[in-house]
């Protein structure tokens, strides 16, 4: 038995009438009848009562009609489904990110692609960049927005979306806190606060190497896991830190940030997703973020919140 028994058994039984359902079948009638007896042969029973003025449904053919109806409902909402889920319009997309740099351009990019997928569940995961990497490796997530990681992760794809540059951040009652640019030598003899490594890997080794540049290597007293901490902090004057710009946006209050120039390499923030997963929504999200370069422009960066 093929779905095509069942299209013109269902087309028979709603005409009553083998002329009019070849018709709307398009196929020669003598064929629709072969189908239609070779059917219910199959089935070991008559479908249908056939005189020369009439067709009826038997018992049997009634019976079968309600679920020959269900079943090729049943086949296009499959198919229906299955192209709907090839073009990442239903499925599921989890989303690893860490708030501060983000706030800027996320919600917006969030409810435009909810817009266009609204049948798509979306999981967001705040996590730090070393956390989305384990995420990454137990396929907890599909994208994530997170800085550069660091080698040793062949499947994953990185896509730039801006550069952060650095400030020195210091106690609003430092010697050097009135100072409208410095060097970042001028801070050899200093207390550093800076994130701890174990959250972001590519900050901490970053900020380090371009100290050692500098001439020196920072004498790092704390290391809190999160960056609102890393300010509390230097306002308490336990320490100076160094900081992408955007950072600068979570204290206004007890602290002073100055450009540092030179001006160091900047940081880049990216979005991360596996190579080696099929992931129709992921891809969806991906032409999204890939269609709009303005949303990700250094100038609206600058003017982010950043957490790490």
């Amino acid at each position: 038995m093929e779905l095509r028994h069942l299209r013109y058994f269902v087309a028979v039984a709603t005409e009553l009438n083998f002329s009019k359902a070849a018709g709307k079948l398009h196929v020669a009638q003598p064929a629709l009848s072969t189908q239609i007896a070779d059917l219910e042969r199959e089935i070991g029973t008559s479908l249908l009562i056939r005189n020369t003025r009439t067709v009826q449904l038997t018992a049997a053919g009634e019976v079968f009609l309600a679920d020959a109806r269900s079943i090729l409902a049943a086949t296009e909402s499959a198919k229906d489904k299955a192209m709907r889920t090839s073009r990442g319009e239903v499925g599921e997309l989890s989303i690893g990110f860490f708030a501060a740099p983000t706030m800027l351009f996320l919600p917006d990019l969030i409810r435009r692609y909810r817009a266009m997928y609204p049948n798509v569940t979306i999981r967001m995961h705040e996590l730090a960049p070393d956390r989305q990497l384990n995420a990454f490796a137990r396929e907890e997530i599909d994208v994530g927005f997170t800085r550069p990681p660091p080698p040793g992760h062949p499947d994953l794809a990185v896509q730039v979306l801006f550069q952060e540059s650095f400030l020195a951040v210091t106690a609003d009652t430092h010697p050097l806190a009135t100072r409208q640019r410095l060097e970042l030598s001028e801070l050899a003899q200093e207390r550093f606060v800076l994130l701890d490594r174990s959250v972001a890997v590519g900050l901490y080794d970053h900020i380090i190497s371009a100290c050692r540049t500098a001439g020196f290597s920072p004498s790092v007293i704390h290391s809190p896991d999160l960056m609102a901490t890393v300010l509390t902090m230097v306002a308490a004057e336990q320490g100076v830190s160094v900081i992408p710009e955007g950072v600068k946006y979570l204290r206004r209050k007890q602290v002073a940030y100055v450009p540092i120039l030179p001006s160091l390499d900047p940081i880049p923030f990216v979005l991360c997703w596996r190579t080696k997963s099929d992931s129709p929504p992921r891809d969806a999200f991906l032409r999204l973020v890939s269609g709009d370069p303005l949303l990700f422009k250094p100038k609206a960066a600058s003017k982010s919140f950043c957490d790490f």
